[in-house]
């Protein structure tokens, strides 16, 4: 089967070849997965036991799992000079964030303004895709990442 294996430091997805029968711990291993401790999937809050065959943990053809050290990651999310903070699971999706830090929770902003704006790391030439997960995001040495809410033209050619 093939497994979309998600890794923090990578914002793209790693597509493997694994059959069902191997265990939940051999999605560890390789070089790009330095670090890793957990394996988590978007149906279950906790990590997947890694004695469990990838049949057993409910890891099917073509699912996506986040492979890292983060049970929590702490999201940051930053527009017009203010900070606010929350806890998202590593496998959520960038759009869950985005609706998080635009609605009411966060900064509130009408439907009109939502649609203008994007959530994009620092300093990068790029916005985010809505599909990349949370966990991807974060550095080896910490759980936490900060996002920027920013205006789509920003990043239109």
């Amino acid at each position: 089967m093939e497994i979309y294996v998600h890794t923090a430091g990578y914002e793209d997805p790693k597509l493997i070849e694994i059959e069902g029968t191997k265990l939940v711990r051999e999605l560890l291993d390789g070089a790009d997965g330095e670090g890793a401790e957990l394996i988590m999937i978007e149906e279950v809050d906790e990590p997947v036991g890694l004695d469990l065959t990838i049949e057993e943990a409910g890891i099917h053809h073509r699912h996506h799992v986040h492979r890292g050290r983060c049970r929590r990651v702490t999201v940051r999310g930053r527009y017009g000079g203010r900070d606010i903070s929350h806890e998202f699971r590593p496998v959520a999706i960038i759009r869950l964030v985005f609706d998080w830090v635009t609605g009411p929770e966060g900064f509130n902003l009408t439907p009109v303004e939502k649609a203008k704006h994007v959530l994009a790391q620092p300093g990068a030439d790029h916005f985010l895709d809505w599909e990349v997960r949370v966990g991807s995001l974060v550095t080896t040495d910490t759980c936490e990442v900060v996002l920027d809410l920013a205006p789509k033209s920003r990043f239109e050619g």
